[in-house]
C-alpha cells in the first residue's frame, strides 16, 4: 500500500502555510459582486474543483433544459442541503455557465456543449447580503428591494427605470410590472439564496410584500416560455432556521406549490471533498487500499468478530474506502455526522477545512499513512487544534488534549515503543467533540478508526485500558462500554494530586520491598539492600545481591571490604557473586508509580462503597496495583558481574511483561534463565575444562603441608572462585565433575580422607597391609575439602597413594566381576559396591581385579544402594509410597512462610519439633544486627519467630533470614506417609523447601 502523499497531489492552496478559510466557503453573492477567492469568482478554475455529482447534473441539465428549448415551459427549482452541503456551490455553477453559456469548453462536464441555449439573461441575488434600505449599488444607482435589484440585472438602467416608482420592500409591483422587465428576447435564469434571511430583516409589512412578490415571480416564470426561478432552502439548518421559523415556513408554502426539489451533493459527498482537495489521486493507490483493509477486516472479523463493526469486512465496504480514497469512510462520517451536527462545524466547508488542515499536517510531517484515519488528526497542530476547539468553541477540552491526548498517551507510546496510545486518543477526542451523552465509542468503533492493515487487531481496544488507567478526562459511559472525553477531570487526576503528598522515601520503600520478595527464592541466596560490601560476606556459596544502585553493586562484587579507600580488600570469591540493580530513571518511574497506587488505595479509602467515584477507583486499583509490581520489576534490569565481566542489561524477554500472571513469576528463575543463555553460569552437570584445572588452577592452590605435590580439594576449589577464567558457579559440582575427568584422563590422582586413591586405572584402597586395586571403582561423592587430595601423577606423594600389597594369604579360584554377577544375579555395579565396601575378597593381577572365590562370596547376599535423603517435594512424596519416614526439615527464607511452619508440619505428626532461626541485617541509625537460635522447641516461650518479625521491622536493611524446622519421627520412624506429605506440599505451596531422610531399606526388612 503505497502513502498517501506519494499517491495523491494536494492543491496548492491546501498545503499553504495559512488556509484562507474563504477558499473553503463558498459565497455566491461575493461571486455576483465579483469578489471572493479565484476558487469561485474564475469559471475555468471553479469547474477544475468542482466534482460532477449525478446530482448536480441532474440540476444543471433540467434548468439548461428549459432553458434551451422554446417549447418548455419555465420552472422553479428548489435546493434542499443543508448548510454548507453544496446548494451554494450549485448556485455559482449554475450562475458561470449562464454568463459563459457561449463558451462550448466550458463546463461540459456539467453541461454539454451540444444543446445549450445561445445567450441567457442571468440575475443573481444572496438574500444575506440585502439591506432593509440598500439592496444593490450600481455606480451611482443604488437598489433598495428584491424587485428592483432583479429588474437593474436583467434589464440594466432601462428595466431598472420602469420599477424605480415600485423600488421600496413594502411596495410590491403588479404582475404586468414585473413581466416588463423580464427580457422577451432570451431565456431567464434568476438564481435567489438565503431569502429566508433577507425577510427576517424586513417589516411585517415588507415581509408580506415579499412574499407577494416570490408568489407573482414564480407565477410569471411558469407561464413562460425558457425561464427558470432557483431558490435555495437552508433544509433544517439550525443557525438560522431556529430564528426564522415561522418567515421559513411561510417561503416554503409558497414556494412548495410550484417548485421541484433537488439535492445537488446526493451520496457523492466523498468525491466532492477529494476533488475539491486534491489535483491527482492516483486511483490504482486507491483499489491496493481498498483490497488491503478488506484482506485485513476480514481476517479480524473470523478473529475477534467483537472488534469490527458489522458491515465493514464486506465487499460494500471495501468500495467504500475506494470512493472516500485517501481518507477513511469512518473519518468522513465523522466530520459530515458528528461534527456537522455541531452549530459552529458548517458541515461540509468545515469538513474541507478540517481534512485541508490534516493533509497539511500529514505533508508537513512527512507521513507515511496509507489512508488518513481519525487517529491520524494531529492535536498538537496548532492550526487544528484551533479549528477544532477554538472555532468551535470547545475551548475546554483544552486540557484532555494537553494531558491526555498528547502528554499521556504519548508517555505510554514511548514506554511500549508504539503510536496506538495516540490514535487512540486522538481519534476519541475528535468523536468527543459535541460533548453529549451520545458523543461516545465502543471498542469496535475505536478499532475501525485506528486500525491498520499491519496491526493484530486488538491494539486499540487494550490501548484505550491503559489510557483509562492514566488519562485525567477519560471516562466510560453508564453502560461501561463506550468511552469518550470530557471536561470534567476524574479519578486520575485526583490520583496524581493526592500522589504528591505521599512521601517520596516511603513509596521508594515500598517498591524495594516488592523487589525483594520477587527476586526472592532457593536457586541462589539472596542479600538484600547492604550498606556496603563489609556486609556481605566472603564465602563459597553463590550469592545475589539486590542493590538499589548500580554503584553500589559494583563495590560489593569487587570488593569484601571497600570501607578505607585506601586500603581497598578485593573479593576474593569472584564466582560466587553477582548483583541486581536498578535503573535510576526505571527506579523513578516504579517510585512515581507506587505514590500513585498508595494515593489511590488512600482515596478508596475516604469514599463510601457503590458511589461512581469509589467504582472508578476500584476499577483503577486493580490495574495500579499490577502496573506499580510490574514497573517495580521491570526497574531491575541491570546485571552487574565481579571483576573485568561487565554489567549487562537483562533482556527484554527475561523481564515480566504486560500480560505476565506475576504469581507464577519467579524472579531467580528469570535470573538464572538469564545467566545461563549468556552462558555465565554452570549447570548442574557442566564441568569446568580439566586442562584449565590442571594447568591453570592447581598451580596456583595453596600447596599440602603433609603430602609433598599435593593440594588440597578445598584449596582448589577456593582457587576456582577466584578465577577470572571461570563462570559464576552455583555450587561445586562444575569443579568436582572436573576432577573426576581428570582422573579418568591420567592427568590427576585424587585421594579421599579414607586413603583411597583413584587414577585412571581405578581404586585403591585398604588399611595398611591390605590395599587392593579395585581397576572398576569410580569415585563416588566426595567433599571439597581438606581432607580431599589433589595431585598430578607424577606428584612424589602419589607412589605411596597407589602402594598395592600382595595377598598371597587369600585363596580359591579367581572369578571375573561379571562372571560374579551373573551367579549372583545382581547388578555389575552391586559387586562393585561391595568390593568398594570390602565385602568380597580380590586380587589385582594382571591389569585386572579378580574375585576370589571363597566363603566370603559364598555369605554374601547383594543388596542395591537406595537414596535415603531426598530434596524436593515431588521425589520425597514418591518414595514415601514404600519407605519409613526417618526426619523432615521445612526451610523457609522470608517471616511470613516461618510463621507458616508449624501449621505446614502438623499433619506429619512427628515425634518432636526443633526450630532453628538465623537472621542479620543492617541496624537503622548504624551497626550489624545478628540473631540466631538453634534447635528450640516448637513452644518455646523465647517465640523466636515473633523475635525476628520484630527485629525484621526495625531494621533498616535485611541481608538474610532463614528459618528452619526439624521434624524427628524415633527410631521407628513413621509409615504410610504418602498422603500426609502431600497434604503438607499442598499447605506450603512454593514458598517452603524441604529435606527429607529416609530409613534404608534394609533396616525395614
Amino acid at each position: 500500500m503505497r502513502p498517501v502523499r506519494d499517491a495523491c497531489r494536494p492543491r496548492p492552496e491546501v498545503l499553504e502555510g495559512e488556509l484562507d478559510d474563504a477558499i473553503f466557503a463558498a459565497d455566491f453573492g461575493h461571486v455576483v459582486d465579483g469578489s471572493g477567492p479565484d476558487v469561485y469568482k474564475q469559471p475555468d478554475i471553479f469547474f477544475r474543483n468542482t466534482f460532477p455529482t449525478e446530482a448536480l447534473k441532474r440540476v444543471v441539465g433540467s434548468v439548461f433544459g428549459r432553458l434551451a428549448k422554446p417549447d418548455d415551459s419555465g420552472g422553479v427549482v428548489r435546493l434542499s442541503t443543508g448548510f454548507g452541503g453544496g446548494k451554494t456551490h450549485a448556485l455559482i455553477a449554475l450562475w458561470h455557465l449562464a454568463n459563459n453559456v457561449a463558451k462550448p469548453g466550458l463546463g461540459t462536464e456539467l453541461l454539454p456543449a451540444a444543446g445549450r441555449p445561445k445567450s441567457v439573461a442571468v440575475a443573481g441575488v444572496d438574500g444575506g447580503k440585502l439591506g432593509t434600505l440598500t439592496c444593490g449599488t450600481h455606480g451611482s444607482l443604488i437598489t433598495h428591494s428584491l424587485w428592483g435589484e432583479l429588474a437593474y440585472q436583467l434589464g440594466g438602467e432601462t428595466a431598472y427605470a420602469t420599477m424605480k416608482a415600485l423600488d421600496q420592500p413594502e411596495t410590491t409591483p403588479s404582475a404586468a410590472e414585473l413581466r416588463a422587465v423580464l427580457p422577451a428576447d432570451r431565456p431567464v435564469l434568476i438564481l435567489l439564496d438565503e431569502l429566508v434571511m433577507y425577510m427576517a430583516k424586513l417589516s411585517p409589512q415588507g415581509q408580506g410584500a415579499l412574499l407577494a412578490f416570490i408568489g407573482a415571480l414564480m407565477s410569471e416564470i411558469t407561464s413562460r416560455r425558457q425561464a427558470v426561478l432557483v431558490i435555495t432552502d437552508p433544509a433544517g439548518q439550525t443557525a438560522f432556521v431556529q430564528e426564522t421559523t415561522a418567515l421559513a415556513q411561510k417561503l416554503n408554502e409558497f414556494v412548495a406549490r410550484q417548485a421541484s426539489d433537488y439535492d445537488p451533493i446526493g451520496n457523492e459527498a466523498p468525491q466532492v471533498i477529494v476533488r475539491r482537495l486534491f489535483e491527482a489521486v492516483d486511483e490504482t493507490a486507491a483499489q491496493v487500499a481498498s483490497a488491503e483493509y478488506y484482506q485485513a477486516y476480514s481476517r479480524l472479523n473470523s478473529e475477534r468478530p467483537d472488534l469490527v463493526p458489522v458491515g465493514v469486512a464486506t465487499i460494500e465496504y471495501a468500495q467504500r474506502i475506494v470512493q472516500c480514497y485517501p481518507f477513511h469512510p469512518r473519518l468522513l462520517e465523522t466530520a459530515q455526522n458528528r461534527l456537522g451536527a455541531m452549530q459552529d462545524f458548517q458541515k461540509s466547508r468545515g469538513t474541507l477545512r478540517l481534512f485541508a488542515r490534516v493533509l497539511q499536517d500529514l505533508w508537513q510531517r512527512q507521513s507515511n499513512v496509507g489512508l488518513v484515519q481519525a487517529g491520524d488528526v494531529n492535536w498538537a497542530n496548532d492550526r487544528i487544534r484551533a479549528d477544532l476547539l477554538q472555532r468551535l468553541n470547545r475551548g475546554n477540552l483544552q486540557a484532555a488534549t494537553d494531558a491526555d491526548v498528547l502528554d499521556h498517551a504519548g508517555q505510554l507510546d514511548k514506554e511500549l515503543a508504539t503510536d496506538i496510545h495516540g490514535r487512540v486518543a486522538s481519534a476519541l477526542l475528535l468523536e468527543s467533540l459535541p460533548a453529549t451523552p451520545t458523543a461516545t465509542m465502543d471498542r469496535a468503533e475505536l478499532t475501525l478508526a485506528t486500525f491498520r492493515p499491519s496491526d493484530v487487531g486488538h491494539e486499540a481496544s487494550e490501548a484505550v485500558d491503559r489510557l483509562l488507567s492514566v488519562c485525567w478526562h477519560l471516562y466510560k459511559d453508564d453502560t461501561g462500554r463506550r468511552f469518550q472525553f470530557r471536561y470534567q477531570p476524574n479519578a486520575n487526576k485526583m490520583i496524581e494530586e493526592r500522589a504528591q503528598s505521599i512521601p517520596w522515601p516511603d513509596a521508594r520503600q515500598a517498591v524495594l520491598a516488592v523487589a525483594q520478595a520477587y527476586f526472592g527464592g532457593h536457586t541462589f541466596q539472596l542479600v538484600s539492600y547492604p550498606t556496603s560490601a563489609r556486609a556481605v560476606p566472603d564465602s563459597a556459596k553463590l550469592k545475589l545481591v539486590l542493590t538499589d544502585s548500580e554503584q553500589l553493586a559494583r563495590a560489593i562484587c569487587d570488593y569484601e571490604d571497600d570501607s578505607d579507600p585506601d586500603a581497598l580488600k578485593p573479593r576474593a570469591f569472584r564466582n560466587a557473586i553477582f548483583a541486581v540493580a536498578p535503573s535510576p530513571d526505571a527506579l523513578n518511574a516504579a517510585v512515581a508509580g507506587s505514590r500513585r497506587l498508595k494515593a489511590a488505595e488512600d482515596l478508596a479509602k475516604e469514599h463510601q462503597p457503590h458511589t461512581p467515584l469509589r467504582e472508578q477507583l476500584d476499577g483503577l486499583l486493580l490495574n495500579l496495583r499490577k502496573r506499580s509490581r510490574i514497573q517495580t520489576i521491570r526497574a531491575f534490569n541491570r546485571i552487574v558481574l565481579p571483576g573485568k565481566r561487565r554489567t549487562l542489561p537483562l533482556d527484554e524477554r527475561f523481564l515480566v511483561s504486560e500480560d505476565s500472571p506475576l504469581e507464577n513469576v519467579s524472579g531467580q528463575g528469570k535470573l538464572a534463565e538469564f545467566l545461563a543463555e549468556k552462558r555465565l553460569i554452570y549447570q548442574a552437570n557442566d564441568s569446568i575444562d580439566p586442562d584449565l584445572l590442571v594447568q591453570r588452577l592447581l598451580p596456583g592452590a595453596t600447596p599440602s603441608l603433609d603430602y609433598q605435590g599435593a593440594f588440597s580439594a578445598r584449596a582448589v576449589h577456593e582457587r576456582a572462585l577466584s578465577s577470572d577464567d571461570l563462570r559464576l558457579l552455583p555450587n561445586d559440582n562444575p569443579v568436582r565433575n572436573a576432577i573426576v575427568k581428570a582422573v579418568e584422563q591420567g592427568k590427576l590422582v585424587l585421594r579421599l580422607a579414607d586413603g583411597s586413591a583413584y587414577d585412571q586405572d581405578g581404586c585403591v584402597s585398604g588399611l595398611a597391609g591390605n590395599r587392593k586395586r579395585n581397576a572398576q571403582q569410580k569415585p563416588a561423592v566426595f567433599a571439597l575439602d581438606d581432607s580431599v587430595l589433589l595431585a598430578p601423577p607424577d606428584a612424589p606423594c602419589v607412589a605411596d597413594w597407589l602402594k598395592v600389597d600382595e595377598l598371597s594369604q587369600v585363596k580359591g579360584p579367581l572369578l571375573a566381576a561379571a562372571d560374579v554377577a551373573q551367579a549372583k544375579s545382581c547388578s555389575l555395579d552391586d559387586v562393585l559396591t561391595a568390593i568398594a565396601r570390602g565385602q568380597l575378597d580380590t586380587v589385582y593381577q594382571n591389569g585386572q581385579q579378580w574375585v576370589v572365590d571363597n566363603h566370603r562370596l559364598e555369605a554374601w547376599v547383594p543388596r542395591p544402594t537406595e537414596q535415603n535423603t531426598f530434596y524436593s517435594w515431588e521425589d520425597a512424596i514418591a518414595a514415601a509410597a514404600r519407605r519409613r519416614l526417618q526426619s523432615v526439615e521445612l526451610k523457609a527464607t522470608d517471616i511470613q512462610a516461618a510463621k507458616q511452619l508449624y501449621s505446614i508440619a502438623l499433619p506429619l505428626s512427628a515425634h518432636s519439633l526443633r526450630l532453628s532461626v538465623s537472621l542479620s541485617g543492617q541496624a537503622s541509625e548504624g551497626g550489624q544486627v545478628n540473631f540466631s537460635v538453634e534447635g528450640l522447641k516448637h513452644n518455646h516461650p523465647l517465640k523466636p519467630l515473633d523475635v525476628a518479625a520484630t527485629m525484621l521491622h526495625s531494621l533498616h536493611q535485611a541481608v538474610s533470614f532463614e528459618a528452619t524446622l526439624h521434624l524427628d519421627f524415633g527410631e521407628a520412624g513413621q509409615t504410610d506417609c504418602q498422603a500426609k506429605l502431600q497434604q503438607a506440599r499442598e499447605a506450603a505451596g512454593g514458598s517452603v523447601a524441604i529435606t527429607v531422610q529416609f530409613h534404608p531399606s534394609h533396616e525395614e526388612n
